[in-house]
Parts: structure tokens; sequence; C-alpha cells
């Protein structure tokens, strides 16, 4: 038996809609793969801009390490907080504190320390710059890619190899960016669907052509 949907009237005059379970389901389903489209290929665009990505060394720091995006690219770079300093323009107090999270940095500050150490702005972003953005609309953005996640952290495997049918299986439907764009696969944060491989130490390496990708643990 299907069921149409039924529209109302709320008491204030707001207009309602009554929809089955399965269908708000399906409708809300829609909607993320549609943001995780849009957020692909904004990545994408600003990887074409010459923005750059996250080698696969800082990755390890910031996941293995535990460190904070900044610090993570420093190291990489083999500098000091007095030279990045330096290099930034800026002292290497306000360095530090970034690093050891009592600060953040203007968008201006980030920029500095960006072009210091060769990176991507977006790339010393870190998701966890306060306990107020965890709670806020969208914090568990990537939820959809949380079987996935769960999936590679069991295998105990350093390398898994999965075709995208495999990976569709676990988290849904794939929007089509995952099977036209390297760009869906990036190993960064700013991807929410990353949170399904980095989330449980992997770097993706995605063959598109062939429709699969192949999950490395970052030792």
């Amino acid at each position: 038996m299907s069921y149409e949907p039924q529209t109302f009237a709320a008491p204030d005059g707001t207009e309602m809609v009554v929809l089955t379970a399965a269908e708000y389901a399906r409708l809300k389903l829609l909607a993320e793969d549609s943001e995780d489209v849009a957020e692909a290929l904004a990545i994408e665009a600003r990887v074409a801009a010459g923005e750059g990505t996250m080698p696969g060394e800082v990755l390890r720091l910031i996941i293995e390490g535990e460190l904070p995006p900044l610090a993570a690219w420093r190291k990489y770079r083999g500098l000091s907080q007095a030279a990045l300093a330096r290099r930034a323009g800026l002292s290497q107090v306000w360095v530090s504190r970034i690093e050891a999270g009592g600060g953040y940095g203007s968008r201006e500050t980030r920029r500095k320390l960006a072009e210091a150490l060769e990176a991507p702005v977006w790339a010393l972003e870190d998701e966890d710059k306060s306990e107020k953005e965890k709670t806020m609309p969208g914090a568990n953005k990537g939820r959809k890619y949380w079987p996935l996640r769960d999936h590679l952290r069991s295998s105990g495997r350093a390398v898994v190899t999965m075709k995208f049918d495999e990976i569709a299986a676990l988290v849904g439907a794939l929007p089509r960016s995952a099977i036209a764009h390297r760009a869906y696969w990036g190993n960064h944060e700013g991807n929410s669907q990353a949170q399904g491989w980095m989330g449980a130490g992997y770097g993706a390496e995605p063959d598109v052509p062939r429709r699969m990708v192949t999950f490395r643990r970052v030792h």
C-alpha cells in the first residue's frame, strides 16, 4: 500500500506536510548526498586552482601522532616554532599558543602560516577548535560514513581495497561525484566523507576508472 503526502495548515498558518517515515528517510539521504556533491566539487575547484592537498606524512602526524594540523605541517617542513614564526611574520608565542589550542588565529593569520608552510589554508583548520563547535548543527555531518569507518577499524588490515559498490552497501548510494571526481576521496578533514576512513586511521587512494578505492593505514 502506498501513501501520498498529506498537507495541512498549522494553527499559526504554517503549511505542514505529513510523510511516511520511509519517504522522510529517503529525502534526508538525498539532501545529505547533495551536500557531499557540493562539498566535493568545491574542494576539487580549490585543488584545481592550486590550493594543494595534504601529504600522507602530514596526515600520519595528525592521526597517529595526534598533533594539531599546524604542528603536523611544521614538523613535516622541518621547522621550529621560532623559524615558522619568522617566516610568517608572527611571534613565536602566538604560534606556540595556536599549536597548544589556546587560540586559533584570524583568517589572515592562517593565510600567513599557510604561505610559510607552503600548505593550503584549509589544511591548517582544526575541526576541534572548541567544545562549542562540536555541538553546533552539522557537527555529525559525516555520520553517514561511520559504517565504513567501523568496517575499516574492524578489518585489522593495513591495506583494504574496496569497490564502490561495496562501500555503497555500507553507507548507502554514493553521489555521482564519488564516481566522477577524485576530489571526493580527498584525505583531509574538509571532506565530511573522509571521516569514514580518516576516522579509522586510513588514507584513501582512489582508482576512479576502476571504481575502487584502496584504504591504506597511515603509519
